[in-house]
């Protein structure tokens, strides 16, 4: 069972993913929590390796927000349906601007 809410993301309103230390594109976020989030990519990540990125999340007008996070990759799987894998990472530290960044995206609850 899910410990957090998911925020799913549609083609629109992609959140682009790069390499803190290189720049490098490593795919684009499917879907966040507080827990942390669904990475689509072109390559497979290594399970278990920890990744410094930074998430690039388009705002009002050609503003773009970066959101630097560390995390672990727990699984990898190929995307059937896609020439893509999916890859599902967990924070390793906390992480304050990934925090407000998922409060800000999901729905209030009352």
């Amino acid at each position: 069972m899910r410990q957090h809410s998911r925020l799913s993301f549609r083609h629109i309103s992609r959140i682009q993913v790069t390499n803190r230390l290189n720049g490098e594109p490593m795919g684009y976020v499917a879907d966040l929590s507080l827990g942390g989030l669904r990475l689509v990519a072109r390559q497979p990540l290594a399970v278990g390796g920890c990744y410094d990125m930074v998430l690039h999340v388009p705002e009002h007008g050609e503003r773009v927000r970066e959101v630097p996070v560390v995390v672990i990759c727990q699984w990898s799987r190929k995307d059937s349906r896609r020439d893509s894998f999916e890859m599902g990472f967990a924070l390793d530290r906390p992480a304050p601007g990934f925090t407000t960044l998922v409060a800000q995206l999901l729905p209030k609850r009352r």
